[in-house]
């Protein structure tokens, strides 16, 4: 609090009495001074700015200082007219980028008001933003080559951009997610027309439309004004196309076969390549219904994909599941009666359990002879996905708008493996089902020249489920498994771990669905006085949840290689010796309800003509998610039992709503000499991050709704498959809880900046900053039942009548600061360039609330959880992109074979790329998640265990490859009952590297109808980006790396454009 209060008095300081404010939007201002040819201001002079693709105008005069401002004008290519007695009428041609402040000097010529003056203005710097922005436009997202034509992608051209974590929430199954300056993946805002567009369940994206079908989108990164918020991340402000006074579409297909391909490094070159057939097509149509008054955009793309999946695995040899390990890799099995190993390492056959043995027997036989990845399959992935989009823009007045976008995604995906850490074989893959609706409704009121109104209202839907492979199919019936749920919806197979050999089974997470329903009232207003430009506004947002998420509800089963039994995981399945089982008895239907209100006032100052003060100030409210009929238990710290919520001092939500969100914000741009082509410019501002909703959910998991329950067997009295989950357990079985910190508080960064920026020529800038945030409050988790570690056999809990208690506490911190450096080239001589490094450092407590592949972000040491501060999981020490476009300088208007067939053939070539190259991620070296070597219990969250090794010495080697990744050797199990000294994320993943290229060629059919041919190719290097290695100690392939990211890829695409 004391860190937000200073910041606060800094900017009251700063701005006095000035009140100010607006609500995010993706509408610009254009802001200027109209000066004679000595330099002198021009009082009254008549503007007149058209926006040249619908001919809607506004106009409005200059003051005694020759100054002019007007506001909420939609991005697009304008004309303004400046006319004044004595004078040429000046004509300025000029574009407006996404929320840009363009800044303009326009100088007037004596002469007489029917002589025109017409010249090009091309802002290449902002000479009055203070905020770190990238803006990507159309002719980028057209034209640049695109993997999946996703245009979010080309967000990661931004400096202190990284892509998510390797196999985080947010990013699996094509979802799109990054890390911006430091922040969580989930403090990222996407807006769409200036609604809000974010899927509040992990805050991802709702909709998105089609590559063709956006205008032009910009990246806010660092020191953003007070009109932005709700997310302390980045945030990305997309637009999309509207219809002009012209009738003007495309029509387009992209198609992809494996005949085109290169073959994956992992896949073996004794298998036929995996299937992969992909088409892409689309169409659009844009146009007036009444000229210069009512206009329509509409579109729609539909995919269709099947793709082989390679996934290597191991899997028991035929002789293994007969019992037979006379000739096995792992270790030969003990008699867990006399301790001895069986007579010629065979398990005789009556002692085989007949329900292991069908467990077994699961498993494909191996089809190839490679020590622990015996077997390899490709089976296919399918993806249907269709998108469609319609937009009405209609001038109401005298520049008065009123504008209309309906956004619908269907989408219908089989995935045949569920991600790390489950299945590895087919037979247990996911499928998705999603559909996404986003409608805004916007009405643009120019009340006066120095007064406009912008209204928005929102509604966003967003209905997801991701069913198991197995959904309403008992396979554990057909082995002899009983099952936990009653419910058809529930039934599949147990998930079963064998240490060794891939697990079998159905993602415990599963089945789930949610239906999301946002709403969202924002206005804003500015307000042009003197030089001030005051914007003020606010933004209310309304959530309703309903779910279901049947977690555990077929129950797991785990065998290790631990000496508890034979010291051979498939041994004791064969057995029927489980080390450990549990699964969840639920009735816990989910209906969330959560609101939050910002207000927010906003100042930018023309202090002197070359510099120029923003402040501002914004005040966040965020309720946090209640059930609407209170059916929902906590565990009370203070009382240490289960509570219903709403009940005994407990909040509805678990916890009270935290009111103390007050974010100022304030920054300089200074223009040395007024000239605009240096800016030095710095910022300070608080930013608060509206949660994701699923860490809402979390009302939801405690008993009765939520029954978790572990069982383990007793001296004498082993678990047996035949009734692996026992309602009637000799000793009692304590639940797992969850918690709510009753102090839980809004997460919240402070992010500052410093940099400067120089235009070369009228073509050409590079900028410099220094980027820092810190993070504070953010959201971690901790099971705060954990005992010390202990080698006594029944190291009991701090509180024995429960088992994990998982407690959601806003404890965790950040850290970032960073180098970066821009450089960009419009069009000059044919080539278009944006390059951007960064060199920075991010450290943190947890990276996420959800694990990702190579970190649990949850503590080994809950009653420490300190010790795990370390680098995040996104943190990229180098990372470089360039994207680029050059036009041959063939054909009409260019240097050479500008006339005849030569330039028919030669001419309107492009070639279009993006490169990036990024150090590698670091990763956290862990003991197998069934292996409770600390003695201290399994979490909900993270891992399981959550245990890691100790380390000697330095893991790294000098020349890592995918076979050896780190030292194994240095890692070794700590003594039982205690915790390893391996720290957090202290390896380094491999780095990436990769160029993606297009040939594009634009012929002409007829006037005004044309066809461009390309020619895509996605790793043209054909480099192999390694994935992580297995970070599990104790798994036969620990330390080696089994996959790789896509080989080289080729794409065809045509486009019929009119």
């Amino acid at each position: 609090m004391a860190v937000r209060l200073r910041a606060w008095i800094v900017v009251a300081l700063a701005v006095g009495a000035v009140s100010t404010g607006l609500a995010q939007t993706h509408l610009g201002a254009i802001r200027g001074t109209v000066l004679d040819p000595t330099g002198a201001a021009v009082a009254e002079a008549a503007l007149t700015v058209v926006h040249v693709p619908t001919g809607v105008g506004r106009k409005t005069t200059t003051s005694v200082d020759g100054a002019f401002v007007l506001t909420q004008l939609p991005p697009g290519n304008y004309r303004i007219d400046t006319a004044r007695d004595g004078y040429k009428t000046h004509v300025s041609q000029t574009t407006l980028q996404v929320s840009q402040r363009l800044s303009l000097e326009i100088r007037l010529e004596i002469g007489a008001i029917t002589e025109q003056v017409v010249v090009t203005a091309d802002a290449l710097i902002d000479r009055e933003s203070v905020a770190l922005t990238t803006v990507v436009d159309n002719a980028q997202i057209v034209q640049l080559p695109l993997d999946g034509r996703n245009f979010l992608e080309l967000a990661l051209l931004a400096p202190g951009t990284s892509p998510a974590a390797q196999g985080s929430a947010a990013s699996v199954r094509g979802d799109f997610a990054m890390s911006v300056n430091g922040a969580r993946e989930d403090a990222n805002a996407f807006l769409l027309d200036g609604g809000y567009n974010v899927d509040p369940k992990l805050n991802t994206s709702s909709v998105r439309p089609p590559v063709d079908a956006i205008k032009e989108f910009r990246v806010l990164t660092n020191t953003y004004d007070a009109s932005f918020g709700r997310h302390a991340g980045g945030q990305v402000n997309v637009t999309t196309m509207a219809g002009s006074n012209r009738f003007s579409g495309m029509a387009y297909e992209f198609f992809r076969t494996q005949a085109l391909n290169a073959t994956n490094a992992f896949a073996p070159s004794d298998q036929p390549a995996p299937d992969y057939r992909r088409s892409q097509f689309g169409l659009s149509i844009g146009g007036p219904v009444v000229r210069n008054q009512t206009f329509f955009f509409a579109d729609y793309e539909g995919l269709r994909l099947d793709e082989g999946i390679t996934q290597i695995a191991n899997v028991p040899t035929a002789a293994e599941r007969q019992g037979d390990f006379s000739a096995s890799l792992l270790l030969p099995p003990t008699n867990p009666v006399t301790g001895q190993r069986f007579p010629g390492d065979v398990i005789p056959a009556p002692f085989v359990d007949p329900i292991g043995g069908a467990i077994a027997n699961l498993y494909p036989l191996p089809n190839r002879a490679v020590p622990f990845e015996n077997h390899v399959d490709s089976p296919t992935l399918r993806d249907r996905n269709d998108h469609v989009d319609v937009r009405v823009d209609h001038l109401i007045g005298a520049g008065s708008t009123l504008m209309a976008r309906y956004s619908l995604g269907d989408r219908r995906l089989f995935e045949p493996f569920s991600g790390p850490g489950f299945a590895a074989v087919p037979g247990f893959g996911s499928d998705i089902e999603r559909r996404a609706q986003n409608l805004v409704v916007g009405l643009t009121q120019v009340v006066s020249p120095s007064i406009v109104n912008d209204l928005r209202v929102v509604y966003n839907r967003v209905s997801a489920g991701v069913f198991h492979e197995n959904l309403g199919n008992s396979l554990s019936t057909a082995v002899g498994l009983p099952e936990l749920s009653d419910n058809p919806r529930d039934f599949g197979l147990s998930f079963i771990t064998i240490t060794g050999y891939s697990p079998l089974g159905d993602e415990f997470n599963n089945p789930q669905r949610s239906t999301t329903n946002t709403v969202q009232l924002l206005d804003s207003l500015t307000y042009v006085r003197g030089r001030h430009l005051l914007k003020f506004g606010a933004d209310a947002l309304f959530t309703r949840q309903e779910a279901f998420r049947d977690v555990q509800s077929r129950g797991f089963l785990t065998f290790s290689s631990q000496p508890n039994f034979t010291g051979n995981a498939l041994a004791d399945l064969l057995l029927g010796l489980p080390l450990v089982t549990g699964g969840a008895r639920l009735d816990n239907p989910q209906r969330l309800r959560t609101e939050s209100i910002n207000l927010f006032v906003q100042d930018e100052i023309r202090l002197d003509d070359d510099l120029t003060l923003s402040a501002g100030l914004r005040y966040e409210v965020i309720s946090p998610p209640v059930d609407v009929e209170d059916r929902a238990n906590v565990f009370d710290p203070v009382s240490g039992t289960i509570v219903q919520v709403g009940t005994e001092g407990v909040p509805r939500s678990g916890y009270a709503t935290d009111t103390n969100n007050v974010a100022p914000r304030v920054g300089l741009a200074w223009a040395p000499g007024g000239r605009g082509d240096t800016v030095i410019r710095g910022g300070y501002g608080i930013y608060y991050n509206q949660s994701a909703l699923a860490p809402g959910e979390g009302l939801y998991f405690n008993p009765p709704y939520f029954d978790f329950n572990l069982y383990f067997p007793l001296p004498g009295l082993p678990l047996t498959l035949a009734n692996p989950f026992p309602e009637q357990f000799p000793l009692p079985t304590p639940p797992s809880a969850l918690a709510f910190d009753p102090a839980l508080k809004t997460p919240w960064l402070e992010q500052w900046s410093v940099g400067v920026q120089r235009k070369f020529g009228g073509r050409r800038a590079i900028e410099i900053a220094y980027v820092g945030s810190r993070g504070h409050d953010l959201l971690t988790a901790r099971d705060i039942n954990q005992p010390e570690p202990s080698p006594v056999p029944v190291n009991r809990r701090p509180d024995p009548r429960f088992g994990d208690i998982v407690s959601l506490e806003s404890t965790a911190r950040s850290r970032y600061d960073a180098l970066q450096v821009t450089a960009q080239q419009r069009m000059r001589d044919g080539l278009t360039l944006h390059a951007a490094y960064t060199l920075g450092k991010s450290t943190d407590d947890a990276s996420d609330f959800f694990t990702s592949a190579g970190d649990p972000n949850f503590p080994q040491d809950s009653n420490n959880p300190g010790a795990d501060h370390g680098r995040s999981s996104f943190d990229v020490r180098h990372r470089f992109t360039a994207s680029f476009a050059y036009v041959l300088p063939f054909g009409a208007g260019q240097r050479w074979a500008s006339e005849g067939w030569a330039a028919r053939v030669l001419g309107d070539w492009t070639i279009a790329g993006i490169f990036t190259a990024e150090s590698g991620a670091p990763f956290t070296v862990a003991l197998l998640p069934e292996i409770d070597n600390s003695n201290t219990g399994r979490a909900a969250l993270g891992f399981g265990a959550n245990d890691r090794p100790s380390l000697s010495g330095n893991a790294a080697l000098r020349d890592p490859s995918a076979a050896a990744w780190f030292d194994t050797d240095a890692f070794t199990f700590p003594a039982f009952g205690s915790f390893g000294n391996a720290g957090r994320n202290i390896l380094d993943g491999p780095g990436y590297q990769n160029l993606n290229l297009a040939v594009l060629k634009l012929a002409s059919l007829s006037e005004g109808v044309n066809v461009q041919l390309r020619l895509e190719a996605f790793n043209v290097l054909n480099r192999v980006n390694l994935g992580l290695p297995d970070v599990f100690l104790g798994s036969p392939t620990f330390g080696r790396i089994l996959t790789a990211g896509p080989a080289r890829r080729l794409q065809l695409g045509l486009k019929l454009i009119y």
